[in-house]
Formats: C-alpha cells, structure tokens, sequence
C-alpha cells in the first residue's frame, strides 16, 4: 500500500491556527518543541523539507545567525526564542512562526571551495548490528552555503556526491580560520 506521508510543514500550517488540536489543551511553547522533536525522530528526511521549503533541519543553525543576539551557539531554535520569550507562550510562538516564515524561503547561495581531497575519521552507527564504527572518509568536493536573512556559514563537504562532512560558523572571520586548515583554496560562485 503507498501512502504519501505528511510533511512537517503541513503539519506546522494547521498547528499555528489550532495549536490545542496538535499539542494539547494545556499547551506550551515546550510542548510544540517536543512535537517537532518527535516529529523529526520518526520521520525521514524528505519530510523536512519541500521543493519550495528549506531543510527544517537548518533552522536551528540558521536562526543563531538571524537573531541580532542569541543566547550561545549550542542552544537550538526553541532555546533561542524561549530566552527571548520568559514566561511568554504566546509571543514566542507569534516568534516561532514569524522566523520559521522568513526560514523556509530564504534563498541559498552555494559555492564551491577549490580544495585538495582530504580524509578524515567518521563515527556511524550500524542500524543493523547497532554498534559504532569507525571508518575513513575521502572527501572530494566543498562547498561554503550561506542562506538569505542569516549570517551563518555551512561548510560541507562531499564523497562521492554524498554529504559526509558538515561545519558551520557565524561570521566570515571564523570561516577563514576553518577554511585556512584546507590549504590553498579558490571560491567559485554556482549558478542556480
């Protein structure tokens, strides 16, 4: 039986009208940090994001540069805007929903970091015999992507057209000391 499953930014269309039908009578902005959270734990990545919408993945990294102050770099989305929000549901959803707007749209722009291959150890966990291996990884491609709205920089890196490496930064300064670990490099903009 195929059945199209619900993307997270339907869901969170209905719940911003009807928030009680989705979290609850007694509902908290937590209780919509809980939601999303198990929401993002069952579903897959194709759930996350639409061909007109951002990963909502990135939301969390994105919003640290968006805010013009933030209450340190470990905290995600919900512990940025609740800090802003003390004792204050209803304005740190009106909050939420405003970012996540200006989020979801916000255009990419992706270069390409001219770099030589480089390897690196990654720790993956084996689904099927649940334990953590180590193993070693060639990347082949970088890229630095900035998205519209928001001062941080991703940098990722590729194997084989794979997604493997992943940093990220708030200002350029602190691009420039990771990127300066790669050597010699050359940025070239990609063409939509």
């Amino acid at each position: 039986m195929n059945y199209r499953k619900t993307n997270l930014y339907e869901i969170l269309e209905h719940l911003e009208k009807r928030k009680a039908m989705y979290l609850g009578n007694e509902y908290t902005f937590h209780s919509l940090d809980a939601f999303i959270t198990g929401f993002g734990i069952g579903c897959d990545r194709n759930q996350l994001e639409t061909e007109q919408f951002n990963n909502f993945s990135d939301f969390n990294i994105w919003i640290l540069g968006h805010l013009p102050e933030h209450f340190g770099q470990s905290g995600g989305w919900h512990w940025q805007i609740s800090n802003r929000n003390p004792n204050d549901d209803e304005n740190a959803f009106k909050e939420f929903f405003k970012f996540l707007e200006i989020f979801k749209t916000a255009k990419k722009k992706k270069e390409k970091i001219e770099v030589d291959k480089f390897e690196f150890d990654k720790s993956e966990f084996n689904t099927k015999t649940k334990v953590e291996i180590n193993k070693r990884v060639i990347v082949d491609s970088v890229y630095k992507v900035a998205m519209e709205h928001s001062k941080t920089i991703w940098i990722e890196g590729y194997s084989k057209n794979k997604l493997t490496y992943e940093r990220w930064c708030l200002t350029e300064k602190e691009f420039d000391k990771i990127i300066s670990d790669f050597g010699d490099i050359k940025i070239t903009e990609l063409k939509n």
